[in-house]
């Protein structure tokens, strides 16, 4: 992440991301694509194809959804985590996070149903806050 010196509406510099997959990314790509064809080409009637299949450098021109995560993580813990288990800030009671940002990474699988859950458990959190007035952890 590179900070820039371009500045949006409030005065606030504009983040650059910039990313590429690694090799260790790549070779993993490259197992598993090879382990499906493979098992493909044992099944009958099923037509596989791994022309082009291999990662190639990481641009966003084909796949516009990325689910980034991370940022505002969740824990037990206000040394290593934003959050509290209730998605309320370890620092300013009245401010709840519910969004991808509360975990680290990705499981492997689109995060949407992940972040429906939280957002139900952010909601009963936000429901305790508002009737003590106080931190919930």
């Amino acid at each position: 992440v590179l900070i820039q010196l371009i500045k949006h509406a409030f005065g606030m510099p504009l983040l650059r991301l910039t990313y590429n997959f690694t090799d260790q990314d790549r070779a993993l790509h490259k197992f598993i694509t090879d382990k499906t064809a493979e098992v493909a080409k044992r099944m009958q009637g099923v037509k596989s194809n791994k022309k082009g299949a291999y990662l190639k450098d990481y641009s966003v021109v084909p796949y516009q959804s990325t689910h980034n995560t991370g940022g505002t993580t969740m824990g037990a813990d206000r040394e290593t985590s934003v959050l509290n288990t209730y998605l309320q800030h370890w620092d300013a009671d009245n401010l709840f996070v519910v969004g991808a940002g509360n975990f680290q990474h990705n499981s492997g699988y689109n995060p949407t149903d992940t972040v429906g859950a939280l957002a139900y458990r952010c909601a009963e959190g936000i429901l305790k806050y508002h009737k003590s007035g106080k931190s919930l952890a």
